[in-house]
């Protein structure tokens, strides 16, 4: 599972919201409008507008138009669906094939290169609170890059399992969002997390138990790889390693921002 991002350049509310997609090469523009058509005898209704642009290269100009025709298309009725009740688009002729076709070929592949890896970090903070931080989506930062922000999919279960976890990466300039879902909680302080967006889904387990020092946090994950991407298990370590300093970093600050608790009255 990969998510697109947009920003909203414009916004009428109740109105009017103007999207900017901004995963793919060619950026796309969704304008959609609201307006009042007035009332039928059951109740109110509403017609929706949506104009989608697009700059792209000229020999690809009239495939282009007939794409963003069809995702317009696809659009409003899924809306309509969603909305209403009413019926769902059919799928993409031709949609299930190409996607069968593509397993068949990404299984006939060779055997992916394998490696796991463990990382700890000490943090001086007591088990407790550093479990809290743990479950708190916004210190999972081992797809981040700098600036880069995670968090939690609204409608999803925080901190429980069917969690989904997101985390904006980059990828040949363009911003996607990768997806983690929490798949184990327990026993003890301890969740594990499946990586939902990769071709072959590994899943990483973090355990918080008690040391001399503080709480200590450990990452055990294993990654699958093919090919030529057998090296990418190095720079997955190196990622994680940078995930537990940030995630200590981020929670001894944390603790230092809370103002301490009121003293007891003499």
């Amino acid at each position: 599972m990969v998510g697109m991002i947009a920003d909203v350049v414009e916004r009428e509310e109740g109105r009017r919201i103007v999207l900017r997609f901004v995963s793919s090469e060619t950026t796309w523009v969704w304008d959609w409008g609201v307006f009042d058509a007035g009332t039928t005898p059951a109740a109110p209704t509403s017609l929706v507008r949506l104009t989608i642009t697009a700059a792209m290269r000229a020999h690809a100009a009239e495939a282009g138009e007939r794409g963003l025709q069809t995702a317009a298309r696809r659009a409003l009725t899924e809306m309509a669906h969603l909305l209403s009740g009413a019926p769902p688009p059919a799928p993409l002729k031709g949609s299930d094939a190409r996607d069968r076709e593509r397993a068949q070929k990404h299984r006939a592949m060779e055997p992916p290169a394998r490696g796991e890896i463990d990382m700890q970090v000490v943090i001086p903070l007591p088990v407790d609170e550093v479990w809290r931080g743990v479950l708190d989506a916004s210190t999972y930062t081992v797809d981040a890059a700098p600036g880069e922000r995670p968090g939690v999919v609204p409608g999803t279960p925080v901190g429980q399992l069917g969690e989904l976890r997101y985390v904006v990466s980059s990828l040949g300039g363009h911003q996607f969002v990768r997806f983690h879902e929490v798949v184990g909680v327990g026993p003890g302080h301890r969740i594990v997390l499946r990586h939902q967006s990769s071709s072959h889904p590994t899943e990483s387990v973090t355990t918080v138990n008690p040391h001399p020092n503080g709480a200590l946090v450990r990452i055990v994950c294993e990654v699958a790889l093919h090919g030529e991407n057998a090296q990418m298990v190095d720079e997955a370590r190196a990622a994680f390693r940078a995930h537990v300093a940030r995630l200590s970093e981020e929670l001894v600050r944390r603790a230092s921002a809370d103002p301490e608790p009121p003293s007891p009255e003499a």
